[in-house]
């Protein structure tokens, strides 16, 4: 369960009573489900163990990326040209369906760890058999399945493929899955917040109202979904040009951030607060500015096909005007929505995840 409480007036108190305060590190006193700790170090599994979620792998509730630790070239050459290595698999792809129809059996091992390194075994140059870490690169029949980044309507981007980040990928797909993703990782070293930092992030969000600077949503009763971003990416630098009140919705999208993985009830909350707040998209560039990361493969895809702008967070309703369903993207004059979390049977609509969009349209 998320617990979202607002501890500017306990910070005040403190401030008041001049009380030196001590640096909690969540990090390391977080205790992890044995789950999460297995799937960090790899799991094996077979591919009939996997579960997919709008297209995307998944294990006990928990989006996963699948490798395969036995290579094929010298390991030592893969370790410096992890593009000679077997790619690591991140949808449900032709590639996967093409290894269960041939029944073929490898050891396949499935990992939410972010870090992009993975171990691998083999044979070297020499032909000694040994074991290392090395970088692997993702699976294109992957990215296209999921139109990532637009790679299907971007000539298959070289770049898309090469520049992939596993943690940025997570972050983008989180609203699809139970449980975010957990990691022991550290911090950077040097780049951590300053002491302070409580004190003058309530500042900032009090100042503006508790409003974001970029979509316009005001907060000030979910006051845990504004956060204050640092625009150069620098912790240290809390100078007012470098802070920028911004949801978390926003600020995910922005560069130079930590990244964050939001869940589908929090992602609900700003939909239904822009709803109420008349924020909407007028035209293509805001509709991906309101849209959640999870469909915006199905959003550009739609766009390519020539659909129109869609409604985001779209109430279905009745002949008796009652909410009967909520969908993250809908084109109401087609009656063609789109889901992320949950797949509403709506009579008279067709209702498809991002994946099925694309492959239906």
């Amino acid at each position: 369960m998320e617990i979202n409480v607002d501890f500017s007036e306990l910070w005040a108190q403190v401030k008041r009573l001049d009380t030196e305060t001590i640096d909690f590190d969540w990090t390391a006193a977080a205790q992890l489900d044995p789950i999460d700790i297995a799937l960090l170090e790899g799991r094996e599994v077979q591919l009939d163990d996997l579960n997919v979620i709008n297209g995307l792998l998944s294990v006990d509730g928990r989006q996963v990326l699948l490798y395969i630790p036995d290579q094929f070239s010298p390991v030592d050459v893969v370790q410096v040209s992890p593009d000679k290595g077997k790619r690591f698999h991140v949808a449900d792809c032709k590639t996967l369906n093409d290894m269960r129809s041939k029944g073929r059996f490898e050891r396949y091992v499935v990992t939410n760890n972010l870090s992009g390194i993975f171990p691998i075994s083999g044979k070297n140059s020499r032909g000694v058999r040994e074991e290392l870490d090395s970088r692997l690169l993702v699976c294109k029949n992957c990215l296209e399945k999921l139109n990532y980044q637009n790679y299907c309507h971007e000539g298959k981007n070289s770049t898309i493929w090469n520049g992939f980040e596993i943690g940025k990928f997570f972050e983008t797909y989180s609203t699809s899955f139970r449980h975010l993703p957990r990691s022991l990782t550290q911090r950077t070293l040097g780049n951590d917040y300053t002491k302070d930092w409580a004190e003058i992030s309530a500042d900032v969000r009090r100042r503006c109202g508790f409003t974001c600077e970029a979509c316009a949503v005001n907060l000030t009763e979910q006051r845990h979904l504004l956060h204050v971003h640092h625009v150069n990416g620098v912790k240290q630098d809390n100078s007012s040009a470098n802070l920028l009140p911004l949801c978390i919705d926003c600020h995910r999208k922005q560069p130079l951030h930590d990244h964050m993985f939001i869940s589908t009830q929090n992602m609900q909350i700003l939909n239904r607060l822009r709803r109420e707040q008349s924020i909407v998209a007028d035209d293509w560039t805001q509709a991906m500015a309101l849209a959640d990361l999870a469909v915006h493969g199905g959003l550009m895809h739609g766009r390519h096909k020539g659909f129109g702008v869609p409604v985001i967070g779209y109430e279905v309703m009745n002949a008796q005007e009652e909410v009967i369903a909520e969908v993250e993207i809908a084109w109401p004059e087609r009656r063609i929505a789109m889901y992320v979390a949950d797949d509403p049977a709506i009579e008279g609509w067709t209702v498809l995840s991002p994946v099925e969009f694309i492959e239906n349209y």
